[in-house]
């Protein structure tokens, strides 16, 4: 595949932890063959070890750790009745040779996220060439936008997210994905669940007067004390399709080592709770979770697992 770094058998090794009597995740997943389509397994995970996108939007640095993080606990986890391994692939990451991620120059910053964009899409329309479902840990939520313009037609997409990402075409970074997503005709429709009022623009709440654009915001959640199965109610009245993309910004976790860290928003548990209930109503095109920023290792352990648990139930859900 182009512009992505295979995971080997070796890589594999490196990340396993075996212990006698147990199966792992790691021991029965699936590399690519072959070719992709020729390789059994319908969920393909794709990492994206990237800062660029954050940091081109004035950002934090530390989302390009979360790939790394995730792996050793997603695949030391046990392979048991519960979740198939072998509906596993594990590709690779989305190669960054040549992308000059040491600069700190805004103007320079966005320009190689334009590059990062191609990659991306590269790597993604071959997984949904293949028929298979992506499964891409970020990095950025940059990346929002090569994923969602890499499927044929324009597709609708829910984002768990305090921050909506529209904000202008002001050059690429990782605060305005969605809104190259929707000018490009990509993103037919777009729902923000948790959207915190206090950090976005009257100019992006201007942009939510268009009718394919709606949130249900966190304060209403809190003021309402609206269940998780009222909360996907609301999102089916507007994203009408049996398929949707899930977009889920670690932002939207409370005390979360993340790019945009706060202390205010969803529990570990509720994110699950959101995915279990929104795999009960929908198909999926893919699933994007970004932002994670760990820095040392107890951030790591608490990114990785967190990552690893909300993999584990996509593909529970959905296999």
């Amino acid at each position: 595949m182009s512009f992505l770094i295979p995971f080997t058998p070796i890589d594999l090794a490196h990340s396993l932890s075996k212990r006698e009597g147990e199966k792992k995740i790691g021991e029965e997943i699936n590399l690519i063959t072959s070719t992709l389509s020729k390789t059994d397994g319908k969920f393909v995970l794709i990492g994206i070890p990237e800062d660029i996108g954050p940091r081109a939007n004035v950002g934090n640095t530390g989302a390009k750790n979360s790939w790394n993080s995730f792996l050793s606990k997603f695949l030391n986890m046990q392979s048991n009745r519960f979740i198939s391994a072998n509906e596993i692939i594990i590709a690779g990451e989305v190669s960054m040779e040549g992308i000059k991620i040491s600069t700190n120059n805004i103007s320079e910053l966005r320009k190689e996220v334009e590059i990062l964009d191609e990659r991306v899409k590269t790597v993604i329309s071959e997984i949904v060439a293949a028929g298979k479902t992506p499964i891409v840990i970020g990095g950025g939520h940059n990346n929002c936008y090569p994923i969602i313009s890499s499927y044929s037609s324009p597709i609708q997409v829910l984002n768990v997210d305090p921050h909506a990402d529209i904000r202008k075409k002001e050059g690429r970074h990782s605060g305005n994905g969605f809104t190259y997503a929707l000018e490009s005709g990509s993103l037919s429709d777009y729902f923000v669940l948790g959207l915190h009022e206090e950090y976005n623009s009257e100019y992006i709440f201007n942009k939510f007067e268009n009718d394919n654009l709606n949130f249900l915001s966190f304060n209403e959640i809190l003021d309402k004390s609206i269940s998780v199965k009222e909360m996907v109610i609301q999102v089916k009245d507007k994203l009408t399709k049996n398929k949707i993309g899930l977009e889920i910004d670690l932002d939207s976790i409370k005390n979360m080592p993340v790019s945009a860290r706060t202390p205010i928003g969803f529990t570990e548990e509720k994110v699950r709770k959101i995915i279990l209930e929104t795999s009960k109503n929908y198909e999926f095109h893919y699933i994007h979770i970004c932002e994670g920023a760990p820095k040392n290792k107890e951030e790591e352990l608490i990114v990785g697992k967190t990552i690893a648990y909300l993999v584990s139930d996509f593909i529970k859900c959905n296999s």
